[in-house]
C-alpha cells in the first residue's frame, strides 16, 4: 500500500518529467521502426495526461493551440469529413467537463439558464435541430448541429463559469489565445517578407494552413485589436502595459498587411461607434440619422447604381485604391463573386423561407441559383468553393427566417446588455474599459458578418462566444452585488473578470 502511495505521489509531483521521458521513449521507438505517421501518438498521450490531471491547464492549452490548429484535409486531401487538429478534438474532450459543471445546481447556473440571451440561444439551436431533420442533406446538417452545439457548450458556457467563479481572468484567456496567434502572425509575416510584403496576392495565402484565407485571419485580428487596446489602458502593472502595447502594434501591422477590405471596414465602423459613445449622442438621434441615411439610399438608388457600375478601381497593393475598390461591382472578381453568392442565398431563401435547405448545405445546393451574369472564375457548380459569404444570408438560406432572426436577436441583446452595463460602471474603471473593448470587438465581427461567415471555425468562434461569456459574467457579478451607484474599479469584479 505504501509503495502504491509513493508511486502516485511521484506521478503527481513529477508528471512533467515522467511525461517527457515517456514522450522521448515512444518517439524513439516509432522513429526507429520508421512509423513516422504515428509520431503524433506521443503528443496525443501528453495531451491526454494533461487533460486528466489538470482540466484548467488543458483549457489554457486549447486556447494556445486553437490559432495554431490545422485542418485534417491538409494531410488527407480526399477526406470527406474535415476537422481542425488538435483544437476540435480538444473541444470534444472539454465537453464532458463543461456538462458536469452545467448539471450542478448552483445560483450561477439557475441565473444563466433563464437569461434572455440564453433563452434566445436555446430557440436558435432548437430551430437548427428542426431544420437538420428537414434538411436536404441530413448528415451534413447533423454534423453542423453537433459542431455548433459543441462550440456553444465549451466556448460560451465554460468561460462564463470560470470567470464568475474567479478561476480564470479574462486577461489570461486573451493572453493565452494571443500566444498561439503571435506564432501564426510571425509565420505569416515572414512569408510575406520573403515573397512581397506589400503584395496583396501574397497576403491572401500566407496565413495557410492555420487559416483558410486572409479574410478569416483578418477577422480574428479585428476582433482582438479593440480588446488589446482596452487591456493596455486598464492594466496597472508596467509589464502588462508593455505587453499589450506591443501586442496592439503587432496586431495592427498584421491587420493592415492582411489586405482584407471587409475587416478594414469592420474596424472603421467600430471606431465610428466608439466616437459616438465618446460624444454621448442619444439613441433617438442615431435612429433618426439611420432613417435619413436609409431613406437617402432608397431615394437616390438609381444614381447610386449608376455610380457603382461606373466605378472600376481594382483592388491592389495601394491601400487607398484597395479600400476604394470596395465599390467596384463590375470588374473586381471578389466583389462580383460575393454578389453571386448573396444572390444565390436570397433565391434559395425565397424558395424555402421557413425551414431553409438545411444547416451547412449552402455550398452543395447554391449552384443552380447562381446568376449567369455574376459568375466569375471563383464560381463553381460542384459545391467545392465555400459558403454564402454572409452570416445572415447563409442562415436565411440554410435554416430560414426564424434562425436568422434568432441570431440577430442574440447580437442585439448582447449589445443592449453590454452597453447598458457599461453606462452603470465608473467611467475610468478597468471593468468598463474592458467591457467596451469587448463590445467594440464584437462590432467588428457583426459588421464583418455581412460580408463573410467564419463562426464555423473554432478559432473565430472562441473569441465571439468568449466575448459573449464575459458580458454575461460581468452582468451576473454586478446584478448579484446590486449596485445602485457607479461601481468603483477597486471592486473584486475587476480582479476576477479582467
Amino acid at each position: 500500500m505504501d509503495v502504491i502511495k509513493s508511486i502516485l505521489s511521484l506521478i503527481k509531483d513529477k508528471w512533467i518529467i515522467i511525461s517527457s521521458i515517456t514522450f522521448i521513449l515512444i518517439n524513439a521507438i516509432l522513429i526507429g521502426t520508421e512509423r513516422n505517421f504515428y509520431v503524433i501518438l506521443p503528443i496525443v498521450f501528453i495531451i491526454l495526461m494533461v487533460y486528466l490531471s489538470f482540466p484548467l491547464k488543458f483549457y489554457l492549452a486549447y486556447l494556445i493551440l486553437s490559432p495554431l490548429s490545422i485542418p485534417l484535409s491538409e494531410f488527407f486531401q480526399e477526406i470527406s469529413i474535415d476537422l481542425w487538429l488538435p483544437s476540435e478534438l480538444m473541444l470534444v474532450a472539454l465537453a464532458p467537463v463543461t456538462l458536469i459543471m452545467l448539471s450542478s445546481k448552483n445560483h450561477q447556473n439557475r441565473w444563466f439558464s433563464w437569461h434572455p440571451i440564453l433563452l434566445t440561444i436555446y430557440f436558435f439551436f432548437g430551430w437548427i435541430a428542426i431544420t437538420s431533420v428537414t434538411s436536404s442533406i441530413p448528415l451534413v446538417s447533423i454534423k453542423y448541429l453537433i459542431i455548433k452545439t459543441l462550440y456553444f457548450i465549451v466556448l460560451f458556457y465554460l468561460p462564463f463559469i470560470l470567470l464568475v467563479k474567479g478561476t480564470i481572468t479574462f486577461k489570461r484567456i486573451i493572453t493565452f489565445y494571443t500566444i498561439g496567434l503571435l506564432a501564426v502572425i510571425a509565420i505569416t509575416l515572414s512569408k510575406q517578407w520573403e515573397n512581397g510584403l506589400f503584395n496583396k496576392f501574397v497576403a491572401h495565402g500566407s496565413c495557410n494552413p492555420f487559416f483558410t484565407d486572409h479574410t478569416s485571419y483578418a477577422a480574428v485580428l479585428a476582433l482582438l485589436i479593440p480588446v488589446s487596446i482596452a487591456l493596455f489602458i486598464s492594466s496597472i502593472s508596467a509589464k502588462w502595459k508593455i505587453f499589450f502595447l506591443a501586442l496592439t502594434i503587432v496586431l495592427i501591422v498584421a491587420f493592415v498587411l492582411s489586405y482584407t477590405r471587409a475587416a478594414w471596414l469592420s474596424l472603421m465602423v467600430a471606431v465610428a461607434v466608439w466616437v459616438v459613445w465618446l460624444l454621448k449622442i442619444r439613441l433617438r438621434y442615431l435612429v433618426l440619422l439611420a432613417i435619413l441615411f436609409l431613406g437617402s439610399i432608397f431615394y437616390f438608388q438609381d444614381s447610386i447604381l449608376i455610380w457603382l457600375n461606373q466605378h472600376k478601381t481594382a483592388s491592389s497593393g495601394d491601400i487607398r485604391k484597395h479600400i476604394s475598390s470596395i465599390a467596384n461591382i463590375r470588374t473586381d472578381e471578389s466583389n462580383v463573386e460575393r454578389l453571386n453568392r448573396w444572390t444565390s442565398a436570397i433565391r434559395m431563401f425565397e424558395e424555402k423561407p421557413l425551414l431553409g435547405w438545411g444547416p451547412g448545405t449552402y455550398m452543395f445546393q447554391y449552384a443552380p441559383y447562381q446568376a449567369s451574369y455574376l459568375k466569375t472564375r471563383e464560381s463553381s457548380n460542384l459545391g467545392l468553393k465555400g459558403n454564402a459569404h454572409s452570416e445572415y444570408l447563409g442562415l436565411l438560406s440554410e435554416a430560414g427566417l426564424p434562425a436568422a432572426f434568432a441570431f440577430i436577436l442574440i447580437i442585439v441583446l448582447l449589445f443592449y446588455k453590454g452597453f447598458n452595463l457599461a453606462l452603470k460602471l465608473k467611467p475610468k474603471s478597468a471593468d468598463r474599459v474592458i467591457l467596451l473593448g469587448v463590445l467594440h470587438g464584437l462590432i467588428t465581427y457583426v459588421v464583418h458578418g455581412f460580408l463573410n461567415n467564419f463562426l464555423d471555425m473554432d478559432k473565430v468562434a472562441v473569441l465571439f462566444w468568449g466575448y459573449a461569456a464575459l458580458i454575461l459574467a460581468m452582468e451576473y457579478f454586478y446584478l448579484k452585488s446590486k449596485p445602485r451607484i457607479e461601481i468603483s474599479s477597486k471592486t473584486s469584479a475587476s480582479e476576477s473578470l479582467s
